[in-house]
C-alpha cells in the first residue's frame, strides 16, 4: 500500500487530501495501481481503519480478477 497526496495550485496544504494505492503486477505485460480509496488526513499518521479498509478493497479486487 502506498499513499499519495493531492495538491492545490502547487501546494500541499492541511488537512491533506490523502489517496491509497496498490500496485497489480499480476499481469507480465502491464502495471496497474488501484486507488483503493480517499481520506482527508488530520494527523501524521494514517490513521488503522484507513489502511485496513485499503487492504479489505485490495483482498476483494485480487480474488475477484481470480475468479475471472
Amino acid at each position: 500500500m502506498w499513499e499519495f497526496r493531492t495538491k492545490f495550485a502547487g501546494l500541499q496544504i492541511i488537512p491533506i487530501a490523502i489517496g491509497i494505492a496498490f500496485w497489480d503486477k499480476t499481469d507480465n505485460k502491464e502495471t496497474l495501481v488501484i486507488a483503493t480509496h480517499g481520506f482527508i488526513k488530520k494527523v501524521d499518521k494514517v490513521p488503522a481503519k484507513e489502511i485496513d479498509r485499503a487492504v479489505r478493497l485490495r483482498d476483494k479486487y485480487l480474488n475477484n480478477k481470480q475468479k475471472k
